[in-house]
């Protein structure tokens, strides 16, 4: 069983069809479609939002301002959806635009110096600021998912790096963060346990050694000791939930039931995956955050997080079978439809070519922004639905 994330071929699965006008079943709308909005937004959307000179993409674009924030963070994610892309279409250009941006993101972003004990650790600001080891973790995923399409060894030995960061995280408590200012580890934060698993999993297969998959299972452990009662996961200083570290959670829960076979990992994501049916909204989306008492915190929705954890519970879906999951997936990916800027379409700014085929950062817009780290959680989900489901609607 393969364990990556980036893209559908990441879990073995064929290149699907998208010729077919015939709708898929619980999204309304046909594979021909969903293949059009796929290459508008990798095509047409995304390489405006690539500054050629920087080897980088943008930050945010703000829309009203018809102005781009410099390269940020959003050069950790963007490069999945080019990843993604490349499986599909087999276009070298996409794969160089991936390795491009992966390389500005290890320059700017990743400390380097061998003297610093948490050589590896990765910014999660410019020009200085704390280490996060969920940012650590996908610095780990896109190198391997760079070392498997492009062969580069030094894909190989930057995974490793910011592995070794993980491993000193580990060492302390599994905290979250490390403060540079200070010299310390902290203990709150936001605990991404799942980034952690799934990065020391593809590491272990990756290179065949066996100590990754034991650390994968020590991070499993303690995140299995994380679940409320309730089944949710409150992952953010202990507290609260947020939609930006559920997808990642779920999917760990899966591949530690997959490895090692023990059945309280797969009750666990089902009464997580149950969790997220109950308090997933009739437009298919999340509210971005929810206390530990079930309180909404902030009913403002992460558009991108949506399809994210569509994705994760597809990954339910095929591992149990249960109906309610593929349900709820294809909801949340009715709802990641909406929110993408079609030319001619009435969202906002649909006119400006530099929106166009992207998709928002909130909905209701709050600051009309959209940015790569979005749209690659979108598209990705777009390909999941071509490849996954609509081998599900010709299964006998």
């Amino acid at each position: 069983m393969k364990h990556g994330i980036i893209s559908p071929q990441d879990w073995g699965l064929p290149v699907a069809g998208a010729t077919s006008e015939t709708l898929l079943e619980g999204l309304g709308i046909s594979p021909a479609e969903l293949e059009r909005r796929i290459r508008g937004c990798t095509y047409d959307w995304l390489p405006r939002h690539f500054d050629d000179e920087a080897g980088a993409f943008y930050g945010f674009y703000r829309a009203p301002e018809r102005q781009f924030e410099p390269p940020q963070t959003v050069n950790l994610i963007a490069p999945w959806q080019l990843l993604a892309a490349y499986d599909r279409y087999q276009d070298a250009a996409l794969l160089e635009m991936a390795r491009r941006a992966a390389d500005w993101f290890h320059r700017h972003f990743v400390v380097t110096h061998p003297m610093s004990v948490v050589i590896g650790g990765v910014r999660e600001r410019l020009p200085d600021g704390e280490l996060w080891t969920k940012f650590a973790a996908e610095v780990v995923l896109l190198n391997l998912g760079l070392l498997r399409r492009t062969g580069d060894a030094a894909h190989l030995d930057r995974a490793r790096q910011s592995a070794g960061f993980l491993v000193q995280s580990g060492r302390h408590g599994f905290a979250p963060r490390y403060n540079e200012a200070q010299s310390a580890w902290l203990a709150l934060g936001w605990q991404s346990f799942g980034r952690v698993v799934e990065a020391f999993l593809a590491l272990a297969e990756a290179t065949g050694e066996d100590v990754w998959r034991a650390r994968a299972l020590a991070w499993g452990e303690y995140g299995l000791a994380l679940q409320g009662t309730d089944g949710g996961f409150y992952l953010i200083d202990g507290d609260y939930f947020n939609t930006d570290i559920a997808a990642d959670e779920l999917r760990a829960l899966i591949y530690l039931h997959e490895i090692t076979g023990q059945d309280r990992a797969i009750q666990a994501a089902k009464r997580f995956a149950g969790w997220l049916i109950e308090r997933q909204r009739p437009d298919g989306g999340w509210p971005l955050t929810i206390d530990r008492d079930g309180n909404v915190v902030v009913p403002t929705v992460g558009p991108g997080d949506v399809p994210n954890i569509a994705i994760a519970l597809l990954h339910v879906h095929r591992a149990t079978g249960g109906a309610r999951y593929l349900d709820a997936a294809r909801r949340a990916l009715r709802y990641s439809l909406t929110q993408q800027v079609l030319p001619g379409g009435d969202h906002p700014y649909a006119d400006d070519p530099n929106a166009q085929w992207g998709f928002w950062s909130w909905d209701p817009y709050y600051d009309y922004t959209l940015s790569g780290d979005q749209a690659t959680h979108h598209v990705r989900g777009f390909m999941f639905a071509l490849d996954y489901l609509q081998q599900q609607d010709t299964t006998p």
